[in-house]
C-alpha cells in the first residue's frame, strides 16, 4: 500500500461490502505498522461487535478512544458495553457522549433507559430531561424522551406533571400509541376523566391495535389492579367486545376474588352462551370456590359445545380425581393429551380400554392421591402374596443393570441391601467395571453384552434413553437366568421370600399413561415364556420405531400384557404398590424429609423394599450419604452401618442386651440375635411389649433410665412400645412409649396387661427371671401374640435366689421338653393353657448369653419362640 490512509480506505470498503475478515486483516496490518491509528481500532471494534463479541469490541473501542476521544466512539462503546452486560460502564459512556455532543438526543435517552433498568429512577428522570432539552430534540427525539419521562413520573405518583410532559410528547409525534396510552392514564389519575377518554379514543382512531393493548390478558408480571383498570378502559371503549370482560374475570380469579370472577363470567355468558371457553373458565372458578356440582355442570356444557375444550377436560379430570375416581380422571386426561398432540400416538388406541381394565382389576388405585389410607385399601389385593419372614430357603439371584457414570450413593446403598438380605447379586454393565465406582462387596459384576448385544444398547441410547434399554434388558436377563430383577435404586428391607413363580409390581400414579404395572421388581422362572414374549415385543417396538416414549416397552407394555393381553392369567401374581413402591415417584422428595410422611408409608408389614426413584433426583441421584438422619434416606443408609447397628444402639443407651456395658463389663450380646431376627421388620408398625425395665436392680443401681426402651424406640421408628415393670416408670411415658406397673407374680395383672395393651407383635420377658414368673407370663401373654409374632425370654440361665424355689421347674427345661416332644409341662400353667400353648407355639430357638457363657460357662441364656402364622 502506498499509504496507511489508502489501506484504511480499502479496509472500510471491505467492511461496507460485507467482507469483515478481510477488513480485520488490513486493520491489524495497519496497527502493526502504526498502533496510534484510532480509525483502525474503531473499525476493529465495530467488526467484533457485529460478530457478537461485545466484551472484545468494548476493549478495542477503548483503544480508539484513548487515541481520539469523541461522542460517536463513546456511543459505540456504550452499545458494546450494554450488550456485554456492563450497564454501569454503558451509562458512563452515554452520559459523556451527551456532554460532549448535546445534539445527540439518543445518548441521554439511552442513559436514562439503562438507569431505569438499574433501578436508579431519579437519575433516569434527569437523563430524560436532558434528552428533552438537548439541541437535537426538534427531530422527534423529544417524543420518545417525553414518553419515558412521563411514564416514570406517573409510576412515581406525579400524575399532573406526567400529563404535561406527555402532552408535549403527542404534540411532537401525534401518531405514537404509547404516548397516548400513558397520557390517558395520567389524565385519568389527575381527575381529567374527559381528557382521558379523549386520549383513548384518539389512540383507537389511530390504530385498532390500541384496543388489543388495553384488552390483553394480564400476564404473571402485571400488577392486577393496573390490569383491571386497563381492562375497564377497554370495556368502556368497546362495550360489546368480550375480551375485556373475560380477561377482567381471569384477573379476579388470579387474585382469588372468586365471587367477582364468577359474576363477570356469568355476565359474559349471558351475552355469549355459545362460548365454550367461557363455560370452561367459569367451571374452574366454581371448582376453586368449592362448587363441585356447578363446576361439573359448566364443564359438561363446555364439552357439549366443543368436545375439544381442553380447559373443560382438565377441570373435569380434577373433579373426578377429587371425587375418588382416578380412572375416569385418567380417561379425561388421556383425551387432553390426544388433543394436545393433534392425534393419538401410535399404539395408544387401546389406552382407554387398558385404564378401564385396570379400574376393574385394581380398584384400590382409586386411593392413589390419599397416602394416609391407600395401603389399607390395597390389603385385599392378592393377599396370598406376602413375604415369609422366617423361612430358610435359598435366596433367588438378583439381576440388575447400571450404565454410564460411576455408581451413585443410592445405587451403592441398594446393592448393599440386596447382599445383606442374602441374595446373590449380579450387576450387569457394558462399561469397564472400574467405571462403576465402588461396587459393594458381594456384588458380582458381569458383561451385559452376554445378555443383549451392545448395538441394541447403542440404538436405545441414541433414539430413546437408557431406561428404555433397561426395560428390554430385564426381560432377556430374566428369561436367561430366572430369579429377581431389581432396579439399582431399590433398597431391600426383607429377603424376597414369596415362594416360586412370576411376580410383578405396581405403582400408585401413572395410570393416565397406562403405567399401572412397573418393572422395578419382577420375578420369573428361568426360561419364562412370558419374559420371552415381552422381550420379543419390546424389540419389535424398538426396531419399528413406532414408540420411543419413556415406558413404551416397560410400564405400558407390562400393563397391557398382564391386564388386557396374553398375560391375563398372571393377574394373581401382581403385588400391590405397597410392597416396593409405597412411596410413589410423585412423592420421592419425601424420602429426604425428616420423619413424617414417607416413614409412615413404610410401616405396612407388606413393604419389602423402598424404591428411591433415582431418575427423579437429577444426575447425582438421591442424597443417600448426606441425608438427614431422621429421614427415610438417612435411616436406610444407617441400616448397614456398624455404628448404627442394634449392638451400637445398645451400647449408646447403656443396655446390657448389647456386647458391652461400659468399658469393663461384658453384656449379654442378645442384640446379635435380635438384629438378625427383627431387621426385616424394622420399619413396620409393630406393637412391642418388654417386661422388666429395671437395670441393675439386684446391684442397687439408680432407676433413672429405660435403656432398652430407648434402644427399641430408635431401632423401630414406627413401633408402639409398652414397658412393664414392678416399679413405676411412668415418668418416661410419651411419644411412642407407654409404661405399665405390673407384678409378674400376679396372674390377674398379667392377663389385664394382655387384654388392655395387646395384641403384640413382639414380647420380651426381661423381668424377674424367676422360673414360675416366666412361665406364668408366657401363659398369660402368648395368646395375645399376633400370628407370626415372636416371644422372647431372656436370661434363662440365671434365677434370683431370693425368689426361685427348689420345687420350681426351670423354664429352659420346659422349653426343651417342648422342642423334644411338642408338650408343655409346667406346674405353673394350667392343663388347658398348656394345650393352647402347644397348638400356638411354632419353633423354639435357643441362643447363648455372651456374659454368662464366658463368666460362668453356662449356655442357652435366650429363648426365641415363634408363634405359628396360621398358614401351616
Amino acid at each position: 500500500m502506498a499509504t496507511i490512509q489508502e489501506a484504511l480506505t480499502i479496509a472500510l470498503d471491505h467492511h461496507q461490502a460485507g467482507r469483515p475478515a478481510e477488513a480485520e486483516i488490513l486493520c491489524r496490518r495497519i496497527l502493526d505498522a502504526d498502533p496510534e491509528q484510532a480509525t483502525a481500532w474503531h473499525l476493529l471494534g465495530i467488526i467484533h461487535a457485529q460478530a457478537g463479541l461485545f466484551a472484545e469490541a468494548a476493549a478495542l473501542l477503548g483503544e480508539a478512544l484513548a487515541r481520539a476521544p469523541g461522542a460517536d466512539l463513546l456511543r459505540h462503546r456504550a452499545m458494546a458495553r450494554q450488550e456485554a452486560g456492563d450497564l454501569e460502564g454503558a451509562v458512563a459512556d452515554y452520559r459523556e457522549a451527551a456532554r460532549l455532543a448535546p445534539a445527540l438526543t439518543d445518548a441521554a435517552l439511552n442513559a436514562g433507559i439503562l438507569l431505569e433498568r438499574l433501578g436508579r429512577h431519579a437519575e433516569a428522570r434527569e437523563a430524560y430531561r436532558t434528552a428533552l432539552t438537548s439541541d437535537g430534540a426538534s427531530d422527534g427525539g423529544d417524543a420518545r424522551a417525553a414518553t419515558h419521562l412521563g411514564r416514570l413520573l406517573l409510576a412515581g405518583g406525579d400524575a399532573a406533571e406526567a400529563a404535561i410532559v406527555l402532552e408535549g410528547a403527542v404534540r411532537a409525534d401525534s401518531t405514537a400509541l404509547e404516548s397516548w396510552y400513558h397520557l390517558a392514564d395520567a389524565r385519568a389519575r389527575s381527575g381529567d376523566v374527559r381528557g382521558a377518554e379523549a386520549a383513548r379514543r384518539r389512540a383507537l382512531a389511530l390504530s385498532p391495535a390500541f384496543f388489543g393493548i388495553l384488552a390483553r390478558a394480564p400476564d404473571s408480571g402485571d400488577d392486577p389492579d393496573e390490569a383491571a383498570r386497563r381492562l375497564g378502559w377497554a370495556r368502556a371503549l368497546e362495550p360489546q367486545r368480550p375480551e375485556p370482560l373475560c380477561n377482567l374475570a381471569a384477573t379476579r380469579l388470579r387474585q382469588g376474588r372468586l365471587a367477582e370472577a364468577d359474576a363477570l363470567y356469568t355476565a359474559h355468558l349471558e351475552r355469549a352462551p355459545a362460548d365454550s371457553a367461557g363455560w370452561s373458565a367459569r367451571a374452574v372458578c366454581r371448582m376453586d370456590a368449592g362448587g363441585t356440582e356447578s363446576a361439573e355442570a359448566d364443564g359438561r356444557r363446555a364439552l357439549a359445545l366443543d368436545p375439544a375444550a381442553e380447559g373443560a377436560l382438565a377441570t373435569l379430570s380434577v373433579l373426578r380425581s377429587r371425587r375418588g375416581d382416578p380412572f375416569a380422571a385418567g380417561l379425561l386426561h388421556r383425551r387432553m393429551r390426544r388433543l394436545a398432540n393433534g392425534s393419538a400416538p401410535a399404539g395408544d388406541d387401546d389406552l382407554d380400554a387398558l385404564i378401564r381394565a385396570t379400574a376393574e382389576a385394581m380398584p384400590f388405585l382409586a386411593e392413589a392421591s390419599h397416602p394416609e389410607r391407600r395401603n389399607a385399601a390395597a390389603r385385599s389385593f392378592n393377599p396370598h402374596l406376602r413375604v415369609r419372614h422366617h423361612d430358610t430357603e435359598t435366596r433367588d439371584r438378583i439381576t440388575t443393570f447400571w450404565s454410564g457414570a460411576p455408581l451413585n450413593a443410592g445405587a451403592r446403598l441398594a446393592l448393599r441391601s440386596m447382599v445383606a438380605q442374602g441374595h446373590p447379586v449380579h450387576l450387569y454393565s457394558y462399561g469397564d467395571p472400574a467405571l462403576l465406582g465402588r461396587v459393594p462387596d458381594g456384588v458380582r459384576v458381569e458383561d451385559a453384552g452376554t445378555v443383549v448385544p451392545h448395538h441394541v444398547y447403542d440404538l436405545c441410547v441414541r433414539s430413546a434413553e437408557i431406561r428404555y434399554f433397561s426395560d428390554i434388558f430385564r426381560y432377556a436377563a430374566l428369561h436367561a437366568f430366572g430369579g429377581w430383577w431389581l432396579d439399582t435404586d431399590v433398597v431391600l428391607l426383607k429377603p424376597l421370600s414369596f415362594g416360586t413363580g412370576h411376580l410383578f409390581c405396581s405403582q400408585w400414579h401413572g395410570l393416565d399413561a397406562g403405567h399401572a404395572l412397573v418393572g422395578d421388581a419382577i420375578r420369573a422362572p428361568r426360561g419364562s415364556v412370558h419374559m420371552r414374549r415381552l422381550f420379543e415385543e419390546s424389540m419389535r417396538i424398538l426396531m419399528s420405531g413406532s414408540d420411543r416414549r419413556f415406558g413404551a416397552v416397560g410400564p405400558l407394555l407390562l400393563s397391557r400384557y398382564v391386564l388386557t393381553g396374553p398375560g391375563r392369567d398372571l393377574l394373581d401374581r401382581v403385588l400391590p404398590p405397597t410392597v416396593f413402591n409405597a412411596v410413589d415417584w410423585t412423592e420421592h422428595s419425601w424420602l429426604a424429609e425428616p420423619g413424617g410422611r414417607a416413614l409412615a408409608l413404610l410401616s405396612d408389614e407388606r413393604v419389602a423394599g423402598v424404591h428411591l426413584w433415582n431418575g427423579m433426583w437429577g444426575p447425582g441421584g438421591p442424597p443417600a450419604e448426606d441425608a438427614d438422619a431422621e429421614s427415610v434416606l438417612g435411616r436406610l443408609a444407617a441400616l448397614h452401618d456398624a455404628d448404627a447397628s442394634l449392638s451400637a444402639l445398645a451400647m449408646r443407651f447403656h443396655s446390657d442386651k448389647g456386647p458391652r456395658l461400659g468399658s469393663e463389663r461384658l453384656g449379654h450380646h442378645y442384640t446379635r440375635v435380635y438384629d438378625a431376627l427383627f431387621a426385616p421388620r424394622r420399619f413396620e408398625a409393630l406393637r412391642i411389649l418388654e417386661i422388666g425395665l429395671c437395670r441393675g436392680r439386684v446391684e442397687g443401681w439408680k432407676q433413672d433410665d429405660v435403656p432398652s426402651l430407648r434402644m427399641w424406640e430408635r431401632y423401630f421408628p414406627n413401633a408402639a412400645l409398652v414397658g412393664a415393670d414392678i416399679e413405676d416408670f411412668s415418668a418416661f411415658d410419651g411419644g411412642r412409649v407407654t409404661t405399665r406397673r405390673v407384678d409378674q407374680g400376679d396372674a390377674a395383672g398379667l392377663r389385664r396387661l394382655a387384654e388392655e395393651d395387646g395384641p403384640f407383635d413382639i414380647v420380651i420377658d426381661d423381668g424377674s427371671h424367676a422360673s414360675r414368673h416366666q412361665q406364668m407370663t408366657l401363659a398369660a401373654l402368648f395368646g395375645r401374640l399376633r400370628p407370626g409374632g415372636v416371644y422372647v425370654i431372656e436370661d434363662l440361665n440365671w434365677q434370683p435366689p431370693d425368689v426361685e424355689r427348689p420345687e420350681d421347674r426351670l423354664t429352659l427345661d420346659v422349653l426343651r421338653g417342648f422342642m423334644e416332644n411338642g408338650r408343655i409341662d409346667s406346674p405353673h400353667i394350667a392343663a388347658a393353657e398348656c394345650r393352647a400353648l402347644e397348638s400356638a407355639m411354632g419353633r423354639v430357638e435357643l441362643y447363648d448369653s455372651l456374659s454368662e457363657l464366658v463368666g460362668a460357662e453356662r449356655m442357652a441364656g435366650l429363648a426365641v419362640i415363634h408363634r405359628r402364622d396360621g398358614t401351616s
